[in-house]
């Protein structure tokens, strides 16, 4: 339990990463520069409406599609243009160095990481969706997680808790409180060892195509982040901050555990765009509720942090099978849902990586 929420807690910091140090290096973090576009090109770790983060609205892209990170970027822009037009500081200050970003990302990482593993739990709950919207909204406001945070965090209520996730969405980054503080003096600080660990983390998970906590094209854009980190180890070398080892801490625990996720118990067919009469071949872990039988697998979009099970019903419940099962047949409608009719079921080991990637 507790090397699973490790792990896709570093996950999430994996995800960042690449739009962290990209962010560094374009507005001169590395240079302690003022750069007042950080809240545009960094993860939205500042104070003011961190959806204008553009990094974190390409994820929200590839996460909940266009529109929605279309909507949360003008909202957060005009919420930026209202705070501009009364003169309040909320929308100015430095970018925070890399090390700060990965920091102040490590609560919000731990958050989405335990609500992937708890939500679950309320799969097949039947959650008003009016109260469900407005304490996901009440959630938003309060935590104020950065721009990548809140992407994560949405993502973690979306396959459990729709109406949770889009009350988030529709606040997180835009009219939080984060939108109301007003910007502190944030002096860059960094550290050789935290560099050095982020650079073995990052080289780590980029060798191994993602290593099951992050998807292989991102897994890619690692590659140039060790290079980086390896680089500010040997710039900063006579740094050191104490308290910015953490978030390379968990990155490289994560990325040497690879624990897997946790057990899922489906309660649905989340097969998308399927029809009946479509031939299915499928691999998934055998689960049982009663005298119901599923496939599961959880599908990846950008970290494990997002994982959404894709589940198969079968037809009929196998006798003396059980694990990682490799099925083929034909999908057939039975009481309002879908079902596979299976005419080849056969054990496997558990595959390397438990994951598939969307």
């Amino acid at each position: 339990m507790a090397s699973a929420l490790l792990v896709t807690s570093a996950a999430t910091l994996f995800e960042s990463a690449p739009f962290i140090l990209a962010a560094a290096l374009l507005t001169g973090a590395f240079l302690r520069w003022d750069a007042r576009i950080g809240a545009y090109l960094g993860c939205g770790c500042g104070v003011g409406p961190s959806a204008r983060s553009l990094p974190a609205a390409a994820a929200t892209c590839l996460v909940f599609g266009p529109i929605v990170a279309g909507a949360r970027l003008a909202g957060a822009l005009l919420i930026a243009r209202i705070f501009a037009a009364q003169r309040r500081p909320a929308c100015s200050g430095k970018q925070l160095a890399p090390l700060e970003d990965l920091r102040l990302i490590v609560p919000v990482a731990l958050l989405s990481a335990a609500g992937s593993m708890l939500l679950p739990l309320l799969a097949g709950a039947r959650i008003a969706a009016l109260p469900a919207a407005a304490v996901g909204a009440f959630a938003a406001f309060l935590i104020a997680p950065c721009a990548l945070g809140s992407v994560a965090l949405a993502a973690s209520l979306r396959a459990y808790a729709p109406a949770a996730a889009a009350g988030f969405l529709c606040v997180a980054g835009i009219i939080d409180i984060r939108a109301w503080l007003r910007a502190p003096d944030r002096a860059g600080a960094h550290d050789a060892l935290s560099y050095a660990i982020l650079a073995a983390a990052c080289a780590i998970v980029a060798m191994h195509r993602g290593g099951a906590l992050v998807h292989p094209i991102l897994a890619v854009l690692l590659w140039p982040c060790a290079a980086a980190a390896a680089a500010a180890a040997v710039r900063f070398r006579d740094e050191s901050c104490g308290r910015l080892r953490i978030g390379p801490l968990v990155m490289f625990a994560g990325a040497v555990l690879a624990a897997p996720p946790a057990q899922y118990h489906a309660t649905e067919t989340t097969l998308a765009d399927a029809f009946p009469g479509e031939r299915v071949d499928f691999t998934g872990e055998l689960t049982r509720t009663g005298s119901a039988a599923t496939l599961v697998r959880y599908a990846i979009t950008c970290c494990r942090a997002d994982a959404a099970p894709v589940v198969v019903r079968l037809l009929r419940s196998p006798a003396n099978v059980r694990g990682w099962i490799r099925a083929r047949g034909v999908l057939v409608q039975r009481s309002g849902t879908l079902a596979l009719d299976a005419s080849s079921l056969v054990a496997i080991p558990p595959p390397a990586d438990p994951f598939v990637y969307r």
